[in-house]
């Protein structure tokens, strides 16, 4: 007897639909929901493959991006019938978005409402930078108080040279 698949993304547990949700399969043959690869392909130094969460497989990202890549086409057959149809999405990376890039006329009223963009994050190693749409720079400071042993020391000196002005103070007193 076949069971049917898993109907929810093994990451965010989200149910899968047609939208932002899409189940995509790895080369690997494990499914996630097209949101969630999106995410983790915004956080990864590889912009052009996604690791599976489950094995570590690297799969290598279609020309035209995360969103093309294969449907899984078990699990959009057990959803309803309005939504095995795959709406058109395109993925910013260097935004952080997913975008739907039309509804088409003959989706249900309900899905006529969707949200038409979806914020994923900051691409990896943008967290904190400069960007020209006003964004806020990172800090040397911010940089090194991110390390422990930077942190550490910082303080270390900061509380020395209170004991030291502390005791200047009390001589010139004096």
């Amino acid at each position: 007897k076949k069971f049917p698949p898993d109907l929810e993304c093994a990451i965010c547990f989200s149910q899968f639909n047609n939208v932002f949700n899409t189940p995509k399969v790895l080369q690997c043959k494990h499914t996630f929901c097209l949101e969630c690869l999106a995410r983790m392909n915004v956080k990864s130094t590889q912009p052009d493959t996604v690791q599976c969460p489950l094995c570590r497989a690297y799969t290598p990202l279609p020309d035209l991006g995360l969103p093309k890549l294969a449907n899984d086409s078990t699990v959009l057959s057990y959803l309803p019938a309005a939504m095995q149809h795959v709406y058109s999405i395109r993925f910013n990376r260097n935004k952080g978005k997913l975008q739907v890039k039309r509804v088409p006329s003959s989706a249900p009223a309900l899905t006529q409402t969707v949200s038409q963009t979806l914020d994923v994050g900051n691409p990896a190693g943008l967290e904190g930078q400069q960007t020209r749409d006003g964004g806020r720079e990172r800090s040397l400071l911010m940089t090194i108080l991110r390390t422990p042993l930077c942190k550490a020391f910082i303080m270390s000196m900061v509380a020395i040279l209170i004991v030291i002005l502390t005791i200047v103070i009390i001589i010139y007193r004096k």
